[in-house]
């Protein structure tokens, strides 16, 4: 029979490890890492290669949403004034991340405002690129066997709604830089990316808009994050943005051996990008993040990273999304 001591010591350890559990348990998918793979989602979906074709029609319902006129009223100059604080900004447009810092000499409301993002629609070839950086990204009730039932569903979508709805010319890559001969592999994925995406670019030089399309990764205490679109629930989106510094002890690191020559260009355009998304459909967009890499950034003045939901949304939320993302996206580079 273990004595007195002996069972209190045991109760001590049992209650410190389910406190630790409890802990574990409350944290994000996210944690940090030192390479540019920063955010590292961790999952359940493991990639089953299958020569199959992908049939997901039976989640594909996008064309449901009936898309509103791009209408966008001209911002008030009481709301460009609120736009010009820098607080205000980082309260209600941006988030950021505790690892970086955000500066006001990063952004210029005016100058922002200003920038002409139309896209020439009438050049041959493709004049919009989608890609992943994380291919295997998969949503709550995705089909494991078939990626097309994640983001690259997403992405497919989001080809053909801008074609279809809105001429604009897609190329959808669905090169999978998270995969090395089969094996899921996320460490390496934009070091990967970066050739294979820079001659894409540099073979079609009628490409104005880049896109690297993600799905985000929320701890498991987060409830689904959704709006409601015309009825339907569609998953929120978040736009990223990599500054190139750290910020550590109270002292900001240039993460040099990072370098993007188009930050601001960026930047710029996901403001005007989050404006619009604001305008539109409130509520639908989660603030800017900003974290302390570049991430994909870097090889084009107007890319975007784009979160579509979460790991916890359906693939179905995801894709009633995709029309909004559209007009948004239209809103801003179809004037």
């Amino acid at each position: 029979m273990l004595s007195k001591k002996a069972v209190i010591k045991a109760r001590a350890i049992l209650a410190l490890m389910l406190l630790c559990g409890a802990v574990t348990f409350s944290l994000p998918f996210a944690r940090a890492s030192e390479t540019e793979n920063e955010i590292i989602e961790f999952d359940d979906y493991i990639f089953v290669s299958s020569e199959k074709k992908s049939d997901y029609a039976k989640f594909f319902d996008y064309t449901a949403i009936e898309i509103p006129p791009l209408q966008i009223p001209p911002l008030s100059e009481e709301y460009i004034s609120r736009l010009a604080d820098f607080h205000y900004l980082t309260q209600n447009i941006f988030l950021t991340d505790p690892r970086t810092i955000f500066l006001e000499t990063d952004i210029n409301t005016d100058e922002f405002l200003a920038k002409d993002f139309r896209i020439d629609t009438a050049v041959e070839g493709p004049q919009l690129l989608i890609f992943h950086a994380h291919s295997r990204e998969m949503y709550e009730d995705s089909d494991h066997n078939d990626p097309f039932t994640g983001i690259l569903g997403v992405g497919r979508a989001l080809a053909e709604t801008l074609e279809t709805q809105y001429g604009i010319s897609v190329l959808h890559h669905t090169e999978r830089f998270d995969v090395i001969d089969g094996i899921p592999n996320r460490e390496g994925a934009y070091e990967r990316l970066a050739p294979a995406i820079s001659q894409i670019l540099a073979d079609n030089p009628s490409i104005q808009v880049v896109i690297d399309l993600h799905r985000d990764g929320v701890g498991a205490h987060v409830q689904p994050m959704v709006s409601e679109i015309n009825g339907q629930r569609a998953a929120q989106i978040m736009l990223v943005n990599g500054l190139s510094r750290r910020f550590r002890n109270g002292e900001i690191i240039p993460v040099t051996y990072l370098p993007n020559p188009y930050q601001r260009e960026n930047l710029a355009f996901s403001f005007n990008l989050q404006l619009a998304a604001n305008q539109l459909y409130p509520g639908f967009a989660r603030r800017i993040y900003l974290l302390e890499f570049r991430y994909s950034l870097h090889m084009h003045p107007n890319s975007i990273l784009l979160e579509v939901g979460a790991q916890n949304n359906t693939f179905q939320e995801a894709l009633n999304a995709v029309p909004p993302i559209a007009d948004i996206l239209a809103s801003v580079v179809i004037k």
